[in-house]
């Protein structure tokens, strides 16, 4: 697990009720007042519609405007609004390289939130661009007619015997198992990683929905950096799907932060406070999301346990998102 600098760690501590109060002193008055947030976010409708049912209970005066849109067309209208200097957007939801790409031209705002102090340790900024809100943990999905659990992959270098060549289905639209293993063993060893991982005739699918339903339908026997939350979800459904964790375990961060400029400050900041409190956090699990505030539990006990361990390597992109991007693409074979 990465955690913070204990120096880090006490500084927020100390400056999470002053930042968050000492502006709006009075944060629900202000936010009644206000009445509604506009709310930017790769979240679906219907997940939204059961975490907007437990805002509603706790905070019926607000009105929460939920803008459904995938990472890259959000990417895409933030920084169009951001250009025309009007973005609309009070709150930004994303994944953490999303929201990183966003902080660069000054689009986000700080708030440290009071709820934050809650997280796993290493799941919100210090400086408080971002919160992470959910994560989900890339494993090695199998199908479990097509091989057993004691033969598929044990960990990140099984992927490189010359058995599993061709066997392997990877997501061709994001590059988190280059960024994890850059960040993991650094730049030099994790790109000769996915260069000799790449010779194993990768089977890119673009989607991990897509790439579930192919592993429970037999397309292929497995699936590497994979979504445990989706696999799970499969599996619960009575699928032949299981999962095998790594070592360690590359972890995902989806995260929430404030506009720079918020036409609505107040509400705002109370709809980030949700989003990581308690019943913000229990309404994401309903919604089959794996939640990161402590003792909140997620959809499966094992990945409970897995959480619980320590034994997780959490993904924060670093350097060009854009290069690794490219270089991934080349790696897995998408031209």
């Amino acid at each position: 697990m990465v955690r913070l600098k204990s120096s880090a760690i006490l500084l927020g501590a100390l400056l999470w009720p002053a930042l968050s109060f000492a502006q709006l002193p009075n944060i629900l008055e202000q936010a009644r007042k206000e009445g509604e947030v506009v709310l930017y976010t790769t979240m679906t409708v219907r997940d939204f519609e059961l975490f907007n049912q437990a805002a509603k209970g706790k905070y019926p005066f607000l009105n929460i405007r939920h803008v459904y849109l995938s990472s890259s067309r959000q990417a895409a209208k933030v920084m169009q609004e951001h250009r025309a200097g009007r973005l609309q957007a009070d709150v930004l939801g994303n994944s953490l390289s999303a929201l990183l790409h966003y902080k660069e031209p000054g689009i986000l705002g700080s708030y440290l939130s009071p709820e934050a102090k809650h997280l796993i340790p290493g799941s919100a900024d210090p400086d408080g661009y971002w919160s992470g809100m959910t994560t989900d943990l890339l494993v090695t999905a199998f199908n479990t007619r097509e091989i057993s659990r004691a033969k598929a992959p044990q960990g990140y270098s099984d992927y490189l015997n010359p058995g599993f060549r061709g066997q392997m289905a990877i997501n061709s639209g994001v590059p988190y198992g280059l960024i994890g293993m850059v960040t993991l063993r650094g730049e030099e060893q994790g790109i000769a990683y996915m260069k000799r991982l790449g010779q194993q005739n990768l089977r890119p699918v673009e989607g991990f929905t897509h790439i579930t339903n192919l592993l429970a339908a037999g397309e292929f026997p497995l699936a590497i950096f994979m979504q445990v939350s989706k696999i799970e979800a499969m599996k619960e459904k009575g699928a032949p799907v299981d999962w095998l964790p790594g070592s360690p375990t590359f972890a995902t961060l989806s995260a929430v932060a404030i506009a720079r400029e918020p036409p609505h400050p107040a509400a705002a900041r109370l709809l980030i406070d949700f989003y990581l409190s308690a019943e913000g956090q229990q309404a994401l699990a309903r919604a089959g999301k794996i939640p990161l505030r402590r003792r909140v539990k997620s959809p499966a006990k094992e990945i409970d346990a897995l959480l619980e361990s320590g034994g997780l390597h959490v993904i924060k992109p670093e350097g060009d998102y854009t290069r690794y991007m490219k270089l991934y693409s080349e790696f897995i074979g998408v031209r």
